[in-house]
């Protein structure tokens, strides 16, 4: 109440949103009297896992950078406040408007491919991601976003290295897979702000206009192509590999709409390097979901199938080592 200066507030509704192995997102309604808010208004309320991953943001972390980001071309949620720890939770909560649409990658599927809308959906990704990756070091000053003392990936090995070391289990195609990421890194690499988890279900369309990029919890400074690499490894298709960008549509009509905008263009040439870097850290993560599922009795199932995951990505990354030809 004391940060919407309300004089009263009344939960009309609350729903439960589906996605989020790390967050828990609620859809709420609100009654408000006064000030700031007077009316019925909707929020999305962002809750601080218990238990997060080592390199992830913080849901405060999130905000600030959210706040940042809304004042820029990147099409983001607006966020209203952080709420402090309580009865609701035992950690801050993010309150941020509610978009229209859909994150579903079935759904967005059936749009782009039986609409035959793919070309404008994917074109419009790509000028959003160019959006994203025009945000430069020195247009952002948090503590938390810590440029990279070495090339972006080195920086990032070092990383999946840390999380390799903190498995009691041992993971040696995984752990040779990292030293072929870094014998073979592109000798050219950009630093840029990147999303970190750059997907289709991050991605909120309604019908096929893009509405909002969610989930920045991974964002860090490394090399754009990171992100494109993700959106595009075989892994975030959901099994239309025929589309490479997201199962949605071709990778020329999402270059089309990137070089319109960005001020940098990357070597597209790389990117089947960044899809093999994407593959190794969606398996990484994976097991890292499924340490998580003996400290969260709510979501048991889902981690456990999500670090079933891992194997199959385990052979997705010989199959693209094999045919690797440094293109």
């Amino acid at each position: 109440m004391k940060q919407t200066k309300s004089n009263s507030i009344e939960l009309v509704e609350i729903t439960k949103l589906n996605g989020g192995s790390l967050h828990e997102n609620w859809l709420c309604r609100f009654l408000f009297d006064g000030s700031d808010f007077d009316g019925e208004y909707e929020f999305v309320l962002r809750m601080e896992p218990k238990h997060k991953l080592p390199q992830s943001l913080s849901v405060a972390e999130e905000y600030a950078l959210l706040k940042f980001l809304s004042c820029t071309e990147v099409i983001v949620p607006d966020v209203f406040f952080l709420a402090p720890s309580s009865t609701i939770s035992d950690s801050e909560i993010l309150f941020m408007s509610s978009i229209r649409g859909t994150t579903n990658p079935i759904e967005l599927h059936n749009i782009a491919h039986k609409n035959k809308n793919g070309q404008k959906m994917v074109r419009s990704l790509g000028k959003c991601t160019a959006h994203i990756h025009n945000i430069q070091q020195t247009m952002i000053d948090f503590n938390f976003l810590k440029p990279p003392t070495t090339s972006p990936v080195q920086q990032k090995l070092l990383l999946f290295q840390d999380i390799l070391d903190k498995f009691s289990f041992a993971l040696p195609l995984l752990e040779w897979s990292i030293r072929w990421l870094a014998i073979n890194a592109p000798s050219n690499q950009n630093i840029a702000l990147s999303h970190g988890d750059f997907r289709i279900g991050n991605i909120m369309y309604e019908n096929s206009s893009l509405m909002g990029v969610l989930d920045w919890e991974f964002a860090s400074w490394s090399d754009p192509l990171e992100d494109i690499g993700w959106l595009c490894a075989r892994c975030w298709r959901y099994g239309n590999d025929n589309m490479q960008v997201g199962g949605i549509g071709d990778l020329s009509d999402f270059i089309s709409g990137y070089i319109e905008v960005a001020k940098t263009i990357p070597d597209w040439s790389a990117l089947s390097y960044w899809k093999i870097f994407g593959t190794v850290k969606w398996a990484l993560i994976a097991h890292q979901q499924g340490l998580r599922r003996s400290k969260n009795q709510k979501k048991q199932l889902e981690l456990f199938l999500t670090a079933q995951k891992a194997y199959e990505l385990e052979h997705d990354i010989l199959t693209q080592i094999k045919n690797f030809n440094g293109n």
